[in-house]
């Protein structure tokens, strides 16, 4: 986007001038990239306490709030505590953080309210999917996925020889066999799911034509499946580039499968892209079929496009593709959103923008994984944040070349994991498990997102004790201590004005003058606490009126000084 908006500057002053225009918008963007972080921190406290009714048609402006107001802990106790807090605010933070009745509590600072987080953060939420497919070429790295954070796990992939319906990587299939995934997945009560695939419009024409290449599959991948009894759960079927004359067949075999996956006790989820290109998926026929839908929320921009951009836009301009538009294709469609199931990258691309100033083209490069964009581009570049695509992407030189990096990473998934959920969606996945190398920044999005719940809570019980515990009790008795000084003040102008009445104690008293001063001092700090504790109100007009008490008292307290300095003199 910065760089299309630079072209006709480019035309004038050339490329090196560009250059500079961008470098001198970095600390700007960097800012803007740091903001957009505080404010997907916000939108997790004003949209997961509360769901709102989503209009699939509406723009996703219309349900993402934003606010620049800061989360401020403790701050509803700086204003009840308030001379007390002060001098014990330090400590006082740091046990309510280590509290365990406490640690798990946010505060609305929008509408001043509290809310605990049911659940520890170790598990998913009741009737969330987090899906994320390990493919065959990550190893054994599936011995660190945070299986916790997963509902699903698929394993990408059996790949259909479309002449015969067998694997046409039978070694892969047999890596699986000996692979502890499945026992791994098992533990963690992680459902695991063969993943199937097909590509390229001729083998698919091949296969769906072909009743017994068909069969042959079905019955090899039953036989797989039945191999690790009870590990698996179905099939995470994923056929791409169908021609349109083919559709009608696809539609019989995904009803043909998913009768004899239920008949051996197994689930189908079906795999889809964003764009539904030539009506190819019959989705109402589909949908008494499939346990959900995949929405392969990525590949937005990349080697089939001729520009750079979010692979994996929340947002674009008019008449382009976007989550947005996508997922309300679907919804339109009267697909029920608990059947649905976005996945969002964990990988970005490349494309050589050099040329893009001087209006010329840009060329795609390459695909990287998230921990590969971070350890290249991480460390030496800041990032760029994309208000429109709610993404992320990197400006860099490399080999005396001008190139441009999108990606995702934990702001911009939080963002999207957020505005699912709003949309009333079933959960997400992750394209690829692995790709992010156990980024503790994602895992910590799906987390907050996905493995816990706001529930608001009135009131917040503590266990504070010592000091915290008595500057507790005094809150809760403020009113009362407030009269009580009140009561003292007055006691003490009655008092004083009624032992002036005998000439000993005058004699005594006024042999020095500072002790009216202090005396005065003394009662009129109390009037103004006392006042401010017992009148529950606008705290200005409490110091107001106890100044003018206090001013009353201490004119009290003077005439009757003079009265009686006169009588000794």
């Amino acid at each position: 986007m910065c760089v299309m908006m630079l072209v006709p500057m480019a035309q004038s002053q050339g490329l090196g001038e560009v250059r500079k225009g961008i470098y001198s918008a970095k600390r700007q963007a960097m800012r803007e990239a740091n903001r957009s972080r505080r404010d997907a921190r916000q939108v997790n406290r004003l949209l997961s306490k509360k769901k709102r009714d989503v209009d699939p048609a509406a723009d996703t402006s219309k349900h993402i709030k934003w606010s620049m107001k800061p989360y401020v802990p403790n701050s509803g106790m700086v204003r009840d505590y308030e001379y007390i807090y002060t001098f014990l605010h330090a400590e006082q933070e740091y046990t309510f953080i280590k509290d365990p009745d406490l640690k798990y509590i946010q505060w609305d600072s929008i509408n001043n309210e509290f809310y605990k987080n049911i659940g520890s953060g170790e598990q998913l939420k009741e009737g969330v999917e987090v899906m994320g497919w390990h493919p065959y070429w990550m190893d054994d790295s599936y011995k660190s996925y945070p299986y916790k954070m997963l509902s699903i796990i698929s394993f990408y992939s059996y790949d259909i020889n479309p002449n015969t319906g067998a694997a046409s990587n039978p070694n892969i299939l047999d890596s699986l066999k000996k692979s502890s995934l499945p026992d791994s997945a098992k533990k963690y009560g992680t459902k695991l799911y063969l993943s199937v695939t097909s590509f390229g419009e001729k083998n698919n024409r091949k296969f769906l034509n072909d009743d017994q290449s068909k069969e042959i599959f079905i019955t090899e991948v039953l036989k797989l499946m039945n191999g690790r009894k009870g590990h698996f759960y179905g099939v995470d079927l994923d056929f791409e580039e169908i021609d349109t004359t083919d559709a009608p067949k696809f539609t019989e075999f995904v009803k043909q499968l998913s009768a004899r996956l239920g008949d051996a006790g197994y689930q189908l989820i079906l795999n889809v892209p964003y764009f539904n290109d030539n009506n190819v998926f019959d989705y109402k026929a589909l949908s008494g079929h499939v346990l959900y839908f995949n929405i392969m929320g990525y590949d937005f921009s990349g080697e089939h496009t001729s520009h750079p951009g979010s692979i994996s836009p929340l947002n674009a301009v008019e008449s382009q593709p976007s989550l947005e538009t996508v997922v309300n294709d679907f919804l339109n469609l009267e697909i029920a959103g608990q059947q649905i199931i976005l996945s969002l990258p964990l990988y970005g691309a490349t494309w050589d923008v050099t040329n893009l100033a001087d209006g010329g083209g840009s060329s795609y490069e390459r695909a990287l994984p998230y921990y590969r964009i971070q350890s290249t581009y991480g460390a030496s570049y800041n990032p760029y944040y994309d208000a429109l695509s709610s993404s992320f992407f990197y400006l860099v030189e490399e080999e005396e070349k001008l190139k441009m990096c999108w990606f995702e990473n934990d702001v911009s998934l939080d963002l999207k994991f957020k505005w699912s959920q709003n949309k009333g969606l079933k959960g997400v996945g992750l394209w690829a498990l692995g790709y992010e190398q156990n980024s503790p920044d994602v895992w910590k999005a799906v987390e907050q997102n996905f493995a816990s719940e706001l529930v608001k809570i009135e009131p917040i019980e503590t266990k504070l004790s010592g000091p915290f515990g008595l500057a507790k009790q005094v809150v809760s008795y403020k009113r009362i201590i407030g009269l009580s000084f009140l009561v003292f003040a007055a006691f003490m102008v009655l008092g004083f004005s009624l032992s002036l009445r005998d000439w000993r104690v005058r004699e005594v008293l006024f042999q020095s003058q500072a002790f009216r001063v202090v005396y005065s001092s003394a009662f009129l700090l109390l009037a103004i606490i006392g006042l401010q504790w017992w009148w529950n109100s606008d705290r200005g007009w409490g110091v107001v009126i106890g100044l003018v008490v206090g001013s009353i008292g201490i004119a009290i307290i003077n005439i009757l000084f003079n009265r009686y300095r006169k009588e000794l003199k």
